[in-house]
């Protein structure tokens, strides 16, 4: 474990402390879930502007910065830029415009050529990111707080398009200062603004429209809003070329006095030569007595209502763009707040209520008893959720990207073989997940009952080309088994109970052209689209136990609908398919694909003028090669790290053993013993580096000693993943191997440290990628957390004995539960919880109490009889053995 740091008197492990080389790839993300956001770097700069509905890494919104100056007696001490150390590249770092970027020096709109601080400390704990400013000469401590409002099962506070900022400025000197604290603000991608400032109550705003007439997509506005009391306002920075913007502005602030206020009446005429956007700044001057601190508040909002699908209509993420004008979605929040001063407002209005329940997440999630390094893999992928991979539609429905190339989104549709990993959604916001079962079930789905994996926009425009894949399809009737556990909620199951039952049916359906299991088996053969982009044929651990999972799931699915006889059927091919994995592709260490290489008439009935995975070539040329006489892009005996993905999804799930558990224990060994490595010098790796020399990680495949490789193995076999590191590392937890799944997660984050790679960007195929997401369930495998609304139950059992604080959020609440030897106290931190029994695993004893009443016992459960209704506050404590009998 790193060392800890007493930072505002709050002990915080150093691993959340980013100083030094750590804070140079920093770069975390503020704004809502389906907003889009703005990044802050690790020295306090504002980067990644992805709020106008695609991303825009390396992108700035021209020299949106804040800045501070402080005066005595009517001279000018110190002005500088809130920023630290230019953390680019000298001689040019990524940029999207002409004359910038490589070749052109430090990029000019960081400021790195305006006096700024000569050090920054960033502490960031999503969140909330906290930085404090060094410099020697200024005369007075300056620190930042920036979040957004970040709350568990409060989806909509949740998905506020606004970033709030708080700046605490202490005089340590022996005479009053006049300090002023300004933010500065580009019109985003608007080069003739409309910028209008007014008071509203106690508010002072600044607000940005266009004067622009571009298409819809591109219509939107900003606003710069502050509460302080003695306001400057620049509503536009000087309209010239070359520099004269920049120039103009830091003269006449970095001088003693106001600020000269400027505005235009009429919109500029002439484009700026370097495509800068017009800027205004809103500045806020304080007198501070010597020793005082005092504090400054401005929020950043933005509201562009309309997306453009650019995507539209194309044959698969590689394809070429729609070449007409594309539709548009609307997104969610513009229903919300009606334009940025409306959220910015709010936001104000509201700030302390938003700020005590984000900083109320923030302290349960980091102050319990997880190891840090679980902490930290949740920390450093909640910002996947603000980032422009997730879209929120006008009906509040989520929908999203695989991940983000620097200028539009990377591989769309909720592609469902990626999402089915992410349990973060589930956890922490279950409404949303279940809009992504309601609109997968409602849009993707066949005639035939197949489930397509990239859902369409506008929503009900199509269907993906490429049909049903096996791992996301049986995904999605695990997931919907997991969302009616978790909100109990029949009438959500009857609904969409049709569309499950045929889904299922789907994998033994005459309409089934991939002939998955004809025979009705109980295990996956024919052709089997999967996450690795390309097709498995015939059985392997790995695919089929995600139907042995979705068939155990519809067991208990179907009695609950009175479908008796659907359910005896699912079970009996359960069994049947389970017996089969244990019994032909166990090899004693592991689960295997059984298939002939050498056999190409494996491949024959499959030959049907249908694309071969995301390759253009005909199906035989991308299958079957002449050269090597092998089939392409298989598994064989290889040693898979997803080889048994339906068994971590059913332990999520709670759907019990598919597998012998000596096998699965067995073959989770030989995943870490074969594919973890400690150090990757030597690890031949033709694929997409995402991990390398004497840095640690997971082998997505690997083939030991004494197997043979195919000769064209499955893509992607050598790359490292996090999302396939998180999802393993639960499962070794899982299934008792805590110190395995730990080393699994601690090689991860090193990689994510700051010095190496922002640790807020887990990336696969492309920036803030969702598999990532799987992170979460190492919270509730660490904590042994378990919830089932259908019968009111919650239980807890830690990985390590003793006393601890561990973090739970399920149904409609979310909170702590601290054991404490004898005793266990549920609080509800947020929402509500409404439970009937309580299990304690490996607790032992003859009686109990509830808030100090008598209740029954059911072996490992506490029966409370009546049912409790706990609230925000509220709190229920279980002691055993109150009267001390053994």
């Amino acid at each position: 474990m790193l060392p800890t740091t007493q930072h505002h008197n709050i002990t915080i492990d150093n691993r959340f402390i980013y100083t030094g080389e750590r804070l140079r790839y920093v770069a975390f993300p503020l704004g809502g879930i389906g907003t889009g956001s703005v990044s802050l770097t690790g020295s306090g700069r504002l980067v990644d502007w992805s709020i106008r509905n695609r991303p825009a890494i390396h992108q700035g919104n021209g020299y949106s910065h804040f800045a501070i100056k402080a005066e005595q007696g009517g001279k000018l001490l110190s002005a500088r830029v809130l920023n630290g150390p230019y953390e680019g590249v000298p001689t040019g770092s990524p940029s999207v415009r002409k004359f910038d970027g490589f070749g052109f020096g430090a990029n000019r709109d960081t400021l790195a050529g305006v006096p700024h601080f000569d050090d920054v400390t960033f502490v960031g704990r999503f969140p909330l990111a906290e930085l404090e400013f060094h410099q020697a000469k200024f005369p007075g401590q300056v620190q930042m707080t920036a979040f957004s409002p970040f709350i568990p099962h409060n989806d909509r506070d949740s998905s506020m398009p606004v970033a709030l900022f708080r700046f605490s400025v202490k005089n340590t000197t022996e005479a009053p200062i006049d300090y002023t604290v300004a933010a500065t603000m580009g019109n985003y991608g608007c080069d003739s603004g409309i910028h209008t400032f007014y008071r509203s109550n106690a508010l002072s705003i600044l607000h940005f429209t266009s004067a622009n007439r571009d298409d819809s997509e591109k219509q939107g506005d900003l606003a710069i809003i502050t509460d302080g009391e003695e306001v400057e306002h620049v509503d536009y920075h000087f309209r010239g070329q070359w520099f004269d913007s920049l120039a103009r502005y830091w003269r006449e602030f970095a001088r003693p006095g106001k600020l000269r206020e400027r505005n235009y009446e009429k919109p500029r005429a002439v484009r700026n030569m370097f495509q800068q956007p017009e800027h205004g700044t809103l500045a806020v001057r304080i007198r501070i007595e010597p020793g005082e601190t005092r504090e400054v508040r401005f929020t950043l909002s933005w509201n562009y209502p309309f997306g453009s699908i650019y995507w539209f209509d194309r044959e698969g993420p590689g394809s070429p763009s729609y070449p007409g004008l594309p539709p548009t979605w609307k997104n969610y929040y513009a229903t919300q707040w009606s334009g940025a001063v409306a959220s910015g407002t709010d936001a104000f209005n509201r700030w302390d209520i938003l700020e005590t329940q984000t900083v109320s997440f923030r302290d349960c999630l980091f102050g319990s008893s997880l190891p840090s390094e679980i902490i930290d893999a949740v920390n450093g992928t909640l910002g996947i959720l603000r980032s422009a991979s997730v879209i929120r539609l006008e009906g509040g429905e989520l929908w999203g990207w695989e991940g983000q190339h620097p200028s539009e989104g990377s591989c769309e549709g909720s592609c469902t073989h990626v999402w089915n990993y992410q349990q973060t959604i589930a956890n922490l916001f279950p409404g949303l997940e279940r809009s992504l079962r309601e609109t997968e079930f409602t849009y993707n789905q066949l005639p035939s009952g197949g489930l397509t994996f990239r859902q369409r926009l506008p929503l009900g425009s199509g269907f993906d080309i490429i049909g049903p894949c096996a791992d996301g399809h049986f995904g999605a009737i695990i997931k919907a088994y997991r969302e009616w556990k978790n909100s109990g909620d029949n009438e959500w199951l009857r609904r969409f109970w049709p569309n499950i039952k045929r889904a299922l049916e789907y994998a033994w359906s005459p309409a089934n052209p991939d002939l998955w299991d004809p025979k009705k088996t109980g295990v996956l053969w024919g052709r089997q689209h999967h996450t690795l982009d390309m097709e498995l044929f015939g059985p392997s651990s790995w695919l089929t136990t995600m139907y042995l999972a979705a068939l155990k799931a519809g067991v208990v699915m179907a009695q609950a609908m009175g479908d008796s006889d659907f359910a005896g059927e699912c079970w009996e091919l359960s069994v049947k398919g389970a017996t089969y994995v244990d019994r032909e592709l166990f090899n004693g260490r592991y689960y295997i694909q059984k298939i002939d290489l050498f056999d190409r008439s494996v491949l024959e009935p499959f030959d049907q003028n249908r694309k071969a995975g995301v390759l253009r070539e005909s199906f035989m040329e991308a299958y079957w090669s002449d050269e090597y006489g092998e089939i392409k892009y298989q598994i064989g005996e290889g040693c898979l790290t997803d080889q048994i993905l339906g068994q971590w999804h059913a332990d999520i799930a709670g759907l019990g053993d598919l597998l012998a558990s000596e096998n699965v224990l067995t073959a989770l060994k030989t995943v870490f013993e074969q594919n973890y490595f400690s150090d990757l010098r030597d690890h031949f790796n033709p694929c997409r580096v995402y991990a390398y020399e004497n840095e640690g990680g997971l082998l997505n495949c690997t083939w030991p000693k004494g197997v043979t490789k195919p000769a064209l193995p499955v893509p992607y076999a050598e790359e490292v993943w996090t999302g396939l590191e998180y999802m393993l590392a639960s499962h070794l937890i899982l299934r008792g191997l805590v110190e395995e799944g730990l080393t699994v997660v601690r090689a991860a984050r090193a990689r994510h440290d700051g010095s190496r790679r922002n640790p807020w960007n887990d990336m696969e195929c492309g920036s803030y990628y969702i598999r990532a997401l799987s992170s979460y369930a190492l919270v509730n495998a660490y904590s042994g957390f378990t919830f089932d609304q259908r019968i009111g139950e919650i239980g807890l059992k830690p990985a390590r004995s003793g006393d601890g604080i561990y973090f739970w959020s399920a149904g409609r609440g979310w909170g702590v539960i601290e054991i404490r030897k004898v005793f266990m106290t549920i609080n509800v931190k947020g929402g509500e919880l409404t439970v009937r029994r309580v299990r304690l695993p490996g607790r032992s004893s003859s009686t109990a109490t509830v808030n100090g009443e008598p209740v029954g016992r059911d072996d490992d459960v506490i029966v409370l009889g009546a049912e409790r209704k706990l609230k925000a506050g509220d709190s229920l404590t279980v002691e055993l053995n109150p009267n001390g009998e053994a």
